[in-house]
């Protein structure tokens, strides 16, 4: 009995033993086969780790790229940063922002005028297009040029357009008080002579005293030096003097006292040369004064000398806060206006000996001003991103306020015009302008002037 439950005890324990090793047996390999899967698993997320990874860095490594080439094309191609370097518009200063290589600006503009005194009563113009190419060789020696197409095309007649080159010097700024300018330069007379891209000024064309008395743009060849002490900006150059042309006389006739007598850097005589400056406080709140003018000798083709110019001009320009407000006046005598006269007269009948009052007279005095009051009513409306000016001008100038003995003012030179009109900017750099001009006493050929205009600069 005994032995039987023995037996039968200890099969019992075989069988459980065999069963707790099918069991463990059973759990390793589970075991193993989840090992197996943990090892696939973590080698799929190493992987995906290093996916990822690689995606972050390529992504890096493409800004980077574009930040790369954003620094090469901005070294190539600067930004027209909107400032002015001692007088000259922003797109012009362009080239003496940029630190190194080559900078291209530019600016144009196109009309539209009607004028119920003439005819056609409608014209169209395309004004003109600039270009401005220059070079930093390093920070302190730049090239800057101005290069410009007028009226659409040129064609080598009469009434075709013109293609010349404003300005193109080489300038050396040794420091914020010293520089030195060379070359075909800007006349720094006036405001508009220097600062005359479209969108800085509001009125659809350029005043007419600074086109009628300032012969803008009025440039020479010369050097000379720049620079600003504390609140005072200064430039003064020498250049070749004046000289009558063909053309001279039949300007003067249209009302343009001085345009006939600019040389343009066209094989300008130099036997008479000329003294041109210009001085400006800064006050705070940007406001501006200053004085400028020109003394240079008048010659005729063959280097005889005819008289001498002596051309005053004051300003004020404030720009502050919307506001753009100024005042420009111009004061010139010229001694030997006579000589002036009988040399560039239109007239056959004028002659050293004959009867003065048949000759186109050339001014002993000629003065004015002009007062300008602009701004911008979108600041009331908290309007920051775009501008929309609204403006009013006055103009009073007499170009023959003086005349030599003998000789006859021309009919209408005195002249009075009202300008008023709006300037919208729907980017800082583009303008859309209307205005109404209106001239009295009336002239013979024009009274009213409605205009339009697209001006742009970059």
């Amino acid at each position: 009995m005994y032995k039987k439950l023995a037996l039968m005890g200890l099969l019992a324990t075989v069988s459980l033993s065999y069963a707790e090793d099918d069991k463990t047996k059973a759990l390793e390999e589970q075991i193993k086969i989840l090992q197996q899967q943990m090892e696939i698993l973590k080698g799929q997320l190493e992987e995906l780790k290093k996916q990822q990874v690689t995606a972050k860095e390529s992504s890096e490594v493409e800004a980077l790229k574009e930040e790369i080439r954003k620094i090469k094309l901005e070294s190539v191609m600067p930004e027209l940063e909107g400032k002015s370097y001692y007088g000259m518009g922003p797109a012009a200063s362009k080239a003496m922002f940029n630190q190194k290589g080559i900078s291209i600006g530019g600016y144009g503009e196109i009309h539209f005028t009607y004028n119920p005194d003439t005819r056609p009563r409608n014209t169209v113009d395309a004004k003109r297009l600039i270009l401005y190419f220059g070079y930093a060789f390093n920070e302190k020696l730049k090239f800057n040029s101005e290069i410009e197409w007028e009226h659409a095309f040129v064609e080598g007649k009469e009434e075709s357009g013109e293609t010349a080159v404003e300005f193109a010097y080489i300038d050396y700024n040794y420091n914020e008080k010293f520089g030195l300018r060379g070359g075909l330069v800007l006349i720094p007379v006036g405001i508009v002579n220097e600062y005359h891209e479209p969108p800085t000024f509001p009125t659809v064309d350029r005043p007419f005293l600074e086109r009628k008395l300032i012969p803008t743009t009025w440039r020479e060849i010369g050097f000379g030096a720049y620079g600003k002490i504390n609140n005072f900006e200064y430039r003064a150059y020498i250049t070749n003097g004046l000289k009558t042309n063909e053309e001279t006389g039949e300007k003067l006739e249209e009302g343009e006292v001085l345009q006939g007598f600019k040389q343009k850097g066209f094989k300008a005589a130099s036997d008479q040369i000329a003294f041109t400056g210009r001085l400006d406080y800064n006050f705070p709140y940007s406001l501006k004064v200053g004085v400028s003018g020109f003394i240079g000798g008048i010659q005729d083709e063959e280097g005889k000398k005819l008289g001498t110019l002596n051309l005053l001009s004051s300003h004020v320009w404030w720009q502050h806060e919307g506001w753009d407000v100024r005042v420009v006046g111009v004061y010139s005598t010229v001694s030997g206006s006579d000589k002036v006269s009988q040399k560039i007269s239109t007239n056959p009948a004028c002659t050293e000996l004959g009867d003065t009052t048949e000759c186109t007279a050339f001014p002993k005095k000629f003065y004015g001003y002009y007062t300008q009051v602009a701004y911008d009513v979108f600041r009331l409306l908290k309007i920051s991103d775009q501008q929309l000016y609204i403006f009013g001008m006055y103009e009073d100038y007499d170009t023959h306020a003086s005349v030599s003995e003998g000789f006859v003012k021309p009919s209408g030179h005195k002249v009075q015009i009202y300008n008023f009109g709006l300037s919208y900017k729907p980017h800082p750099l583009i303008a859309l302008k209307a205005d109404y001009v209106r001239f009295a006493p009336k002239d013979e050929k024009k009274q009213n002037i409605y205009r339009l205009a697209i001006g742009w600069m970059f």
